[in-house]
């Protein structure tokens, strides 16, 4: 059974492809967003340039993404999943590729919104390394460690890590951190969301 992270991002992509073919458009027909709309749930705008026929710069997509909540986590919104380098020109596509973490080479850029709480403890997906206490239930449930190196820069509210040795940083807006693979767990502090970009690149485990 695909676990429950895998088959919401899969669901999100397929929503993503429907809303590209009639959202798709050439510079002059980008789609606007309206600032009266109403906002319900987590909707994160993106803008994202191509290359038309004749390989000019235009803009092909101007939209909300939404958020796709998970449980024991918050929401994310998928902002651009590619398992491989980019080649250009081309015409802006995101290459929408299953799966949080990306393999050597592709890349994710993700927005959250982490829920107050407990430390942070989402199902875990194949690709998150756990050791024993780490899964859910156990006593360093939110433990994992990923083969990525993760750049993520914190937009609202505030952010805890806490590494192997009790070791524990916090976060604020503005803050940046650059987690390189490391085992590491997350929690909110404070009683509000708090809200986290993060750069994703697949990276090799010697």
């Amino acid at each position: 059974m695909k676990d429950l992270l895998t088959s919401a991002l899969e669901a999100h992509n397929t929503k993503g492809k429907l809303k590209m073919k009639t959202k798709l458009q050439l510079s002059k027909n980008v789609t606007m967003n309206k600032p009266d709309e109403k906002r319900q749930g987590m909707k994160v705008r993106t803008v994202v340039t191509g290359h038309d026929a004749k390989g000019r710069a235009v803009f092909v997509r101007d939209e909300k993404v939404d958020g796709t909540p998970i449980p024991g986590l918050g929401e994310l919104a998928f902002l651009w999943n590619a398992n491989e380098p980019a080649t250009y020109p081309n015409a802006g596509n995101n290459p929408a590729a299953p799966g949080i973490f990306p393999p050597v080479g592709g890349i994710r850029f993700i927005i959250g919104a982490y829920l107050p709480g407990d430390f942070i403890a989402p199902e875990p997906t194949p690709e998150m390394h756990l050791e024993d206490g780490d899964e859910l239930g156990g006593a360093n449930a939110g433990f994992h460690r990923t083969d990525t190196t993760d750049f993520g820069v914190v937009l609202s509210g505030n952010l805890a890590l806490q590494l192997d040795d009790g070791a524990e940083v916090s976060l604020s807006p503005g803050d940046v951190l650059i987690e390189n693979g490391t085992r590491h767990r997350w929690r909110v502090v404070g009683n509000v969301p708090a809200t986290l970009a993060s750069f994703i690149i697949g990276a090799q485990r010697r």
